[in-house]
C-alpha cells in the first residue's frame, strides 16, 4: 500500500521552474502582441476618426460662414440700406439706436449700408472687439436682417430688428416697433438684425493656450457684442472678395480685402479654412506649403493632419435693386 501511494505522489507532481518559465515567457510574448495588435487598431482607429472630423468640421465652418454671406444685404422686405432709417450715420433718425455694450465701433453693428467688409492679414483698423487675433489671417464682416419676420407681440426688448417692405425700413430696438411708410402693407415685417465677424484666434477656451480656433463677433440681445467660439482647431481664415467693377452684375475679380475699391460691389467671395486634427500622429511627417489667396503658408512637422477646404458664395442680396422706382413704374 505504502508502495503504491509514494507512485501515485510520483505521478501528481506540477511543473517544474524551467516550465513555469518558458510559460510565463510564452504568455508574455502572446500579451504582447495582442497589445500591439490593439494599440495599432485603435491608433488607426484614432486618425481614421480624426480624419473624418477634419472633413465634417470643414463643412460645418464653409456652411455656417456661407450661409451669412447669401443672406448679406439683405435687410428683411429691402436690400437697399438708403431705404432704411436709423442706420449708421442717419441723421434723420427718429429714435436714436443705443450703442451696443462692447461694439467694434461707435454704430458698428447698424452698420447697414457696408453689409460686406474684411481685414487683410489683420483686424480692421479700430477694431477693439476683436481680441487675441492670428497674425495673417483675415477678418470678414458681415451685416444682414433675418428673412424670417418676427410677429410684433414676440419681439423681445434688447434685440435689435430692422421693420421694413419695399418702399422702406427703420432699425429699433424691440419691444416697440416703429411705423414706417406704408406699414400695413402685409409685406411689412420686423425682421432681427445680425452683425458678424469671423477671424481666427490664438486661443480656443483659455487666452495663451495655444490652440488656434475660428471665432466670431456676434451682436446678441443687449444690444451688446459677444466673442463666441465656432471651430476649434481652425488655423487659417482667407478671403477674397468678387467685385462688379462695370456695374454689370458680373464679378470682374477676386481681390484681396486691401484691394477692394467698393465693399458694396462684392458680389461673391472666395474663401479658404484651414484646419488640424484633435490628436498628434506621431511618426506622421505633417509639413506641409500651402498657396492660401496668393500667400504660401507653411505648416510645420508637428504630428497634426491638415486639411484645407475652400469655396466661393454668391451674394444675389448685395444687387441692389431701385425698389422705389420700381414700384413707381
Amino acid at each position: 500500500m505504502m508502495n503504491i501511494k509514494n507512485k501515485n505522489c510520483k505521478q501528481q507532481q506540477g511543473f517544474s521552474l524551467i516550465e513555469m518559465m518558458l510559460a510565463m515567457v510564452i504568455g508574455i510574448i502572446i500579451m504582447g502582441g495582442i497589445l500591439s495588435v490593439y494599440t495599432n487598431t485603435r491608433d488607426l482607429q484614432r486618425s481614421s476618426e480624426d480624419q473624418v472630423n477634419l472633413v465634417t468640421d470643414a463643412r460645418f465652418a464653409l456652411e455656417t460662414i456661407g450661409y451669412d454671406m447669401r443672406h448679406a444685404g439683405m435687410l428683411g422686405g429691402t436690400n437697399v440700406d438708403g431705404l432704411v432709417a436709423c442706420r449708421k450715420g442717419d441723421a434723420s433718425c427718429p429714435a436714436a439706436m443705443p450703442l451696443a455694450v462692447g461694439d467694434c465701433q461707435a454704430e458698428w453693428y447698424i452698420d447697414v449700408s457696408q453689409p460686406i467688409f474684411g481685414g487683410e492679414g489683420a483686424a480692421p483698423a479700430g477694431y477693439t472687439c476683436i481680441l487675441n487675433h492670428q497674425p495673417n489671417t483675415d477678418v470678414l464682416v458681415v451685416r444682414y436682417a433675418d428673412s424670417n419676420p418676427v410677429a410684433t407681440a414676440s419681439l423681445v426688448g434688447g434685440t435689435a430688428y430692422v421693420r421694413s417692405n419695399y418702399l422702406a425700413g427703420q432699425l429699433f430696438v424691440g419691444p416697440a416697433p416703429p411705423v414706417i411708410p406704408d406699414d400695413e402693407d402685409a409685406m411689412t415685417g420686423n425682421h432681427q438684425l445680425y452683425s458678424r465677424a469671423y477671424y481666427i484666434s490664438n486661443f480656443t477656451n483659455t487666452a495663451g493656450d495655444g490652440q488656434p480656433s475660428l471665432r466670431r463677433v456676434d451682436l446678441i440681445n443687449g444690444p451688446q457684442v459677444q466673442d463666441q467660439l465656432i471651430l476649434p482647431g481652425a488655423t487659417n481664415l482667407q478671403v477674397q472678395y468678387g467685385e462688379d467693377l462695370n456695374t454689370d452684375g458680373s464679378i470682374d475679380q477676386f481681390v484681396n480685402a486691401d484691394a477692394v475699391t467698393d465693399f458694396t460691389k462684392v458680389y461673391a467671395i472666395r474663401l479658404w479654412v484651414l484646419i488640424k486634427t484633435e490628436h498628434e500622429e506621431k511618426g506622421l511627417n505633417t509639413a506641409r506649403t500651402y498657396t492660401i489667396a496668393g500667400n504660401t503658408v507653411n505648416t510645420p512637422n508637428d504630428g497634426y493632419r491638415r486639411l484645407l477646404i475652400s469655396s466661393v458664395i454668391k451674394m444675389r442680396n448685395m444687387i441692389k435693386v431701385d425698389e422705389q422706382a420700381a414700384a413707381g413704374s
